[in-house]
């Protein structure tokens, strides 16, 4: 029981040494703190000396923003739809991947088995099915997220 005690007591105290502030932890922090780019996009988000400068671009055209009071929110929807984007691409690529294999699977059961591909039949129409509709719903967002973007964008660099 002792045992079980002190080594309580010693996970306790490793933990509050690991978890404690030293001087340096409490210095302002300096440098990039957060950067994306998807379908030409970009931003990257520095801090210096308690300021935040937005590098924002479009296939290689850099502008640098200061962040202040009047733009704050326009850079935030502008990295909101910078991250939405490549969410949905990725989602759009998983989606029409998922499709080329029951294409391949479909046409493998054909050639090998025509009586299986008879008996799958609906199983493989269900699936088709909800690969081409998550498809075309990640496409529309896309050209929706895009276009968010560019409006954002262009409201920041001019």
């Amino acid at each position: 029981m002792k045992k079980c005690i002190l080594l309580m007591l010693f996970s306790f105290t490793l933990i509050l040494s690991a978890c404690s502030q030293t001087e340096e932890d409490t210095e302002e922090y300096a440098g990039i703190i957060g950067d994306e780019q998807t379908l030409g996009y970009e931003y990257t988000v520095s801090k210096e000396q308690n300021r935040f400068f937005w590098e924002i671009g479009y296939k290689g055209d850099i502008s640098i923003i200061e962040e202040c009071a009047a733009n704050q929110e326009d850079l935030v929807n502008y990295m909101n739809a910078v991250n939405d984007s490549k969410l949905v691409l990725a989602k759009l690529i998983t989606s029409v991947s998922y499709l080329l294999i029951i294409i391949i699977t479909t046409l493998f059961l054909y050639k090998k088995n025509r009586k299986t591909l008879k008996d799958s039949g609906v199983v493989i129409t269900i699936l088709s099915g909800i690969a081409i509709y998550i498809a075309f719903k990640s496409s529309f967002d896309l050209i929706g997220l895009l276009q968010d973007t560019k409006y954002y964008y262009l409201i920041l660099t001019n």
